[in-house]
């Protein structure tokens, strides 16, 4: 599943939509609960900033539910009550690296951040919701859209993400685009697009955004410690 990535390189993001009011920097490590950009339906040329999955507050640092934080596409398809949140909240949600475990066996695995060969963004496709418990807190929040993991992916992750092909905006634009003529335009994040290379484990620290997540180090496993393999 999807639980970290990045949004560097925010000035392709300032040429492609607005987003004057918001203060936006380099994001090196985007996890569930932290308020990330997105590009919502019903602001489709400004950038709003939303919580993943979740507030703080509201998760107290536990870990979340995964429905809040990836739904399968295939849940969508069957389900009105999502068809009709996607028609009217879906929202792109703009990367441009993912960090994953690689598995060895059940006892060790190593982190890899995935970068696109090419020097852009990508746009996920993910559903804006909303929460209210009964003390009245509520909270608007995004999760992403995925799809099974094939070939490659398997050793990494269970789940990828959906990405939209940017070169039909228009379309995804429209509100009157139904799922079934959105999806040619939606595919799983393909392995083959992506350069690799083992990083710190120490992404998973939310107070941890720094350049120096991303960079090639030696092969570590959860523990920190040097692995055997790779």
């Amino acid at each position: 599943m999807v639980n970290r990535y990045t949004l560097i390189n925010v000035e392709n993001l300032m040429n492609s939509f607005n987003i004057k009011e918001v203060n936006l920097k380099s994001i090196y490590n985007a996890f569930p609960t932290k308020k990330l950009p997105i590009i919502s339906l019903k602001e489709s040329h400004k950038v709003s900033l939303e919580n993943w999955g979740s507030t703080n507050d509201f998760s107290k640092n536990k870990n979340l539910p995964n429905r809040l934080v990836n739904v399968s596409f295939s849940k969508v398809e069957k389900s009105n009550i999502y068809i009709n949140q996607f028609k009217s909240e879906r929202c792109l949600i703009p990367c441009d690296g993912f960090y994953f475990w690689k598995n060895y066996n059940s006892k060790e695995k190593t982190p890899h951040y995935f970068k696109l060969h090419k020097e852009k963004l990508i746009y996920c496709v993910g559903i804006r919701d909303s929460f209210e418990d009964f003390n009245g807190l509520k909270f608007t929040y995004f999760y992403f859209l995925t799809n099974p993991s094939l070939g490659m992916w398997k050793d990494y992750t269970s789940k990828i993400p959906i990405v939209f092909d940017m070169r039909y905006f228009d379309i995804w634009l429209n509100k009157k685009s139904t799922l079934q003529k959105l999806t040619p335009f939606m595919t799983g994040l393909k392995f083959d697009d992506l350069k690799n290379h083992s990083v710190s484990p120490y992404f998973e620290d939310k107070n941890n955004d720094y350049s120096s997540l991303i960079k090639p180090m030696k092969s570590l496993n959860q523990y920190g410690n040097y692995s055997l393999f790779d």
